[in-house]
Order: structure tokens, then sequence, then C-alpha cells
């Protein structure tokens, strides 16, 4: 399954200069999706294996190419496990590495060969997705859950004491009103609790966001009890019944929760950096200017829209990024294919104390594919 560790440990492979081949699947659900696979596979390393066949790599590269595409295809019997979502697959005979990564989520179908791992669309997958405290809360109980990559799991169950059915009437009604009022006392003393709670999981770094589920009133009164600092920290709610609700549910409301919150939040990153760009302000537009803020180490936040894979050029001394030149205009050293000029900027960006956010949603314009809000003015150098 993803995560940061094996995201590290592939950037760390050394296939010293022999080919990688780095393939991503996206899988709808369904049994007809099965019996596709691998005709697809075959239809996306095609390129790949016509490379090796054009003898782009020579002798020992181009057969270990056409045995690593074989293995692809050994690997993608894999797959069936991955309906709905996505998978990737890394092979490398020369570096000796033959991987299979489970994705949260949909993956555009690609297929790249290069002398390092593609991970572009894993780094987008990690910066996209947060680790939710989902809580669902009634006036009695609250169960909290975590949230994750589309997974639910159940976290704790918070509960108070029992109250009596709140319809009793009694002499006069007095009964009913004084039991009514011990109810909205223990739910202020519930959400209380469950406040509290959040924060000493808050403290311990349990979670990146909050989301608040129940019946409109119960998620109002939990909601008023929270500290101004969970407050920021909600993404949003939602109506569920907590008698009823099953897991599945809880968990389509939660992904809903998730991607309003992860839309609302590019929409506002987009509209920002393009408004400052046009003001000119420190803001730059488009993948040539934001390699000149890179190869200056000048920027501040990355953002990429997902979008396809744009190949390029490193310096292998500098590491001075461009779309196509054989000797690096910084030092004028040899430079070496990169699969994803992209995906170069936002390690290089990582390296030099600057943020990436991945752009998953569809809210921003189609001339819109990276942009960059940077330290300091930045000049313009040809690419």
């Amino acid at each position: 399954m993803l995560d940061r560790a094996t995201v590290d440990r592939l950037r760390a492979v050394d296939a010293t200069g022999a080919p990688v081949v780095s393939v991503y699947l996206g899988l709808a659900p369904g049994p007809e999706q099965i019996r596709a696979i691998p005709a697809r596979l075959k239809a996306l390393i095609a390129p790949l294996r016509e490379r090796a066949e054009a003898g782009e790599y020579q002798g020992e590269g181009a057969r270990r190419l056409r045995a690593d595409l074989d293995a692809v295809l050994e690997l993608g019997e894999e797959l069936s496990g991955d309906l709905g979502r996505g998978a990737a697959m890394f092979v490398s005979t020369g570096a000796g590495i033959r991987e299979y990564v489970s994705l949260p989520a949909g993956v555009r179908d690609r297929a790249v060969v290069n002398r390092s791992p593609y991970l572009g669309p894993l780094e987008a997958m990690l910066d996209h997705f947060r680790r939710y405290c989902a809580v669902v809360v009634d006036r009695r109980t609250a169960e909290i859950f975590r949230f994750y990559m589309g997974s639910l799991e159940s976290w704790e169950v918070i509960a108070e004491e029992e109250v009596r059915k709140d319809n009793y009437g009694g002499f006069a009604g007095y009964a009913e009103q004084r039991v009514r009022g011990h109810a909205e006392t223990v739910a202020r003393r519930l959400f209380r609790t469950v406040s509290d709670r959040l924060v000493d999981l808050k403290q311990t770094g349990e979670f990146d966001l909050l989301a608040v589920g129940g019946n409109q009133a119960n998620v109002d009164g939990l909601v008023a009890e929270l500290s101004p600092a969970l407050r920021e920290r909600l993404g949003g709610t939602f109506v569920v019944d907590p008698r009823t609700a099953t897991p599945a549910d809880i968990r389509e409301r939660c992904s809903a929760v998730a991607a309003e919150h992860d839309r609302r939040i590019d929409q506002e990153q987009v509209d920002a950096v393009r408004e400052l760009a046009g003001s000119g302000g420190r803001a730059l537009l488009g993948l040539d200017r934001v390699l000149d803020a890179v190869n200056q180490k000048a920027v501040d936040r990355l953002l990429v829209a997902a979008s396809e894979a744009v190949p390029g050029v490193r310096c292998t001394t500098c590491g001075w990024l461009s779309t196509d030149k054989p000797l690096c205009p910084a030092c004028g050293e040899a430079t070496s294919r990169v699969a994803d000029l992209v995906d170069a900027a936002a390690e290089a960006t990582r390296e030099t104390g600057g943020s990436v956010r991945y752009l998953v949603g569809d809210v921003h314009p189609e001339d819109f594919e990276v942009a960059a809000t940077v330290r300091f003015p930045v000049p313009e150098v040809s690419h």
C-alpha cells in the first residue's frame, strides 16, 4: 500500500544506468476490468518495447528492458485486487527492483522508462490525502474514526450516562420537562468531553483535519464546543443517522467531505497565485518560468496540476533542469534525460526548502499546468 516510506525507498533506488520501468494503471470497478487488463498493459508498454527493439538501449540494456517489460505483464496478474482504485509497478532487472504498489484512488494510465523510478503520481497522492479524525455523534454517544486514503477505522467510543425516554409525560408534563432538561445537560457534557478528547489527539499529532457527522442539531452542538484551534482543523461536516449508519455510509460521507475540502483549498490557491502573478507580484505561471525559479532555488510554493509527463533533461553535475539541451547552460556539463520535468522540479523544490501542492481536482483552468510563488524576483532564462 502507498506510504511515504515506499516512495522514499523507491526514490533512493540506484539503477547505475540501467533502465527502470514505471507503470501506472487506473482501474474502474467491475469484472470486465479484469478481462481487459492484459490487453491494456500490452498497449501501454508497446511504445517502450519499440524503443528497445529500435536500439535506443544497446546490448545488455535492451535485453534488460525487454525482461522488465515482460515482468510488468506478470505483475499485472495482481491488479484484480485493486479494482475501483489503481496500481503502480516498478521494475528494473539492473537495479534489482520488482515492486507493486496498491493506490488509494484512480490514476491516469502511464508507462515510463527512465534511469530512475517515475514517482510524480505517488507524490501527488501523498500530498493530496490527509489524515482525518471523523466523529459521529448523537446525544449520548460519540464514535471516533480514523479516515485516511479512503479507509475507515474505528478509533474509540465515548458514552455518557443513559437518559430516560424523553417523551414521558408524568404529572402535568413536569416529569417530561425534567427528563428533557437532563437530556440537554447530558448532551452538552458529552460534547465537551468529546471536544476535550479531540484536543488531546490533536496535540499528539494523530490527525490533520476533523470531520463531524450526525443529525444537524448534534453536529452543531459539538462544533459549538470545539476550541478555536480545533475549528481551524474542521474540514467539514455531514448529516447521518448514527443509529443506522454503516461503516460504508460513514466512509462515503468522509470521502465527500475530504473531496470538497481539497477542492476548496485548491481553488483558493489557484486564484491567489494567478492574482499575484497578474499584479506583478512574486508568482510565476507556466513550466518555463517555474523552471527558472527552480534552477535559481527561489521557489517557496509549487502548485502542480495533474497532467501528463513532460520529458526533459537535468545536468548531471549541478542539477539544472531544462526542456532539451545536451549541455547545461549553467555549468556547461552534460545533461541526462528525465522522464518528467514537473516531477523533477517538485523534488528540487523540496530539497531547497520549498513546499509542493498537487491539484488533483478540476479546479484549475485549462492553461494552468504549473505555477509557483517565489522568495525573490527571478530573471528569465532561455530553455
